[in-house]
């Protein structure tokens, strides 16, 4: 992260976005003056095609929390590809990987863990991150809502 003038890194850390593929990652970090972040796009949670940055400055930060979600589209999805992939990968077929594949990761990512980062105006900026990390992402918003409250008084 470049630094401006008196800025200083109080808090940085890369959380993982999804459970199997953990390449997928997305960078938090807090300043004395501002939240930065850049959460990954994807596509069908798989194949990474970007990332998103999202930056606020403390004096505009309302809030930061977290909050956990399940997915049970997600989860619908997964479950039916892996229910159709298993009983073909007994057959020998490759399909059946595939299926496979494309059903496990919907399937383990279906409960996920959200830092939702609202401003003065009310609107709310969720970045989605792996339910294994959810201990961490808390430990960050109470890091961000400490240095905003200190930044008040």
């Amino acid at each position: 992260m470049s630094e401006i003038k008196n800025e200083r890194v109080i808090m940085e850390d890369t959380y993982c976005t999804n459970v199997v593929l953990r390449w997928l990652t997305t960078d938090l970090a807090l300043t004395n003056k501002r939240f930065k972040g850049y959460d990954r796009n994807t596509l069908f949670s798989l194949l990474p095609l970007g990332k998103n940055e999202v930056t606020m400055p403390l004096k505009s930060i309302a809030s930061v929390s977290t909050s956990t979600k399940f997915h049970l589209k997600r989860f619908a999805i997964g479950l039916v590809f892996t229910l159709i992939g298993i009983p073909e990968l007994f057959n020998f077929n490759l399909f059946g990987l595939l299926f496979l594949v494309l059903g496990i990761v919907p399937l383990f990512n279906s409960y996920t863990s959200t830092l939702i980062v609202t401003n003065n105006a009310g609107h709310s900026i969720p970045i989605q991150i792996s339910i294994l990390e959810k201990g961490n992402l808390q430990e960050f918003a109470n890091k961000v809502n400490d240095t905003i409250a200190e930044e008040v008084a």
